[in-house]
């Protein structure tokens, strides 16, 4: 399954995650990235997200889009999307580790839930409390 990944955030957090991924892995030709700015109207976030859609509907079988915060302009602005894509998948809490493994599995797994999933215990596991008591580990 081909998919494209599109991340939604506010400001450019999800700009600079997208280049940080890609200082790693190289240019994703799959992964978009757009942020909500001070002065910015939700509803040209809207219209943005619905055109990179469109847009990714031509090559991609499927757009998985990544947002900062549930409740938030980009992930409410996001799911105003369902109304047209009715198999859209969101997910919340974007990270670079959720982000990177997302992109290494995304070929070889056909099940968008399980890639998904997977991603999200990576990005879970990644989320440390470093402290004198972790060196005791």
């Amino acid at each position: 399954m081909k998919r494209a990944f599109l991340v939604v955030t506010h400001g450019d957090m999800g700009i600079e995650t997208v280049k940080s991924m890609e200082l790693l892995m190289g240019p994703q030709e799959n992964v978009k990235a757009l942020g909500l700015h001070p002065g910015e109207s939700v509803d040209s976030l809207k219209e943005s997200i619905s055109q990179v859609l469109a847009d990714n509907a031509k090559d991609y079988d499927e757009t998985v889009i990544l947002v900062d915060v549930l409740g938030g302009s980009p992930s409410n602005a996001s799911l105003t999307m369902l109304a047209t894509y009715h198999d859209l998948k969101m997910v919340t809490g974007v990270n670079l580790p959720l982000l990177i493994n997302l992109l290494n599995f995304s070929e070889g797994e056909a099940d968008t839930d399980k890639l998904i999933n997977s991603s999200i215990e990576v990005a879970k596991d990644g989320i440390k409390l470093i402290d004198k008591n972790f060196l005791k580990h």
